[in-house]
């Protein structure tokens, strides 16, 4: 007698019990699937990368001791008005800071270079870290973009160029 009624308890328990963990799996992909549907923005946009090849041509605007203050405009992928501040910061490093302002918003960036002096002109070359930009390029992310330019020391004009890929 107490296995013939056991076992309607038993079969009756695994009922309850399948019925809950169906329930529970539910309810569970419900929470998540909305979280992650509502998670995603209608105006999501997949993240863009552009390989840049872009140059500068700048003339002084300011010059205060070791530092010269740029601005001229890029031409390239990401064209348009260009500011640099370059700073030599010892007799073989220089230190920027450029800010670019393509057609719909702006990056901002900070770069390292080695630099060297060879009769009327210097060069450097380093890298260049994108820290912030605006607009279109809002998200834009790169930490070793090639950075290198000449500096003309008699009217302390700037080539600048930069290279590699930048995501946005």
């Amino acid at each position: 007698m107490g296995t013939k009624s056991s076992r309607p308890r038993a079969t009756a328990r695994l009922r309850i019990s399948s019925a809950a963990l169906a329930l529970g799996a539910v309810a569970t992909a419900t929470v998540f699937g909305a979280g992650a549907a509502g998670a995603a923005s209608p105006h999501a946009r997949a993240a863009r990368s552009v390989d840049l090849n872009d140059t500068a041509n700048l003339h002084l605007q300011n010059k205060h001791g070791i530092e010269l203050k740029e601005g001229g405009t890029a031409k390239g992928n990401l064209g348009g008005p260009l500011y640099l501040q370059l700073k030599v910061t010892s007799t073989r490093s220089v230190t920027a800071n450029v800010q670019v302002y393509p057609k719909g918003g702006s990056i901002s960036g900070n770069a390292k270079a080695s630099y060297k002096v060879s009769g009327s002109t210097a060069t450097f070359s380093g890298t260049l870290a994108i820290t912030k930009g605006s607009g279109t390029y809002s998200k834009a992310k790169a930490s070793a973009l090639k950075f290198s330019g000449t500096i003309q020391r008699s009217n302390d004009a700037v080539t600048v160029h930069v290279s590699g890929p930048m995501a946005y």
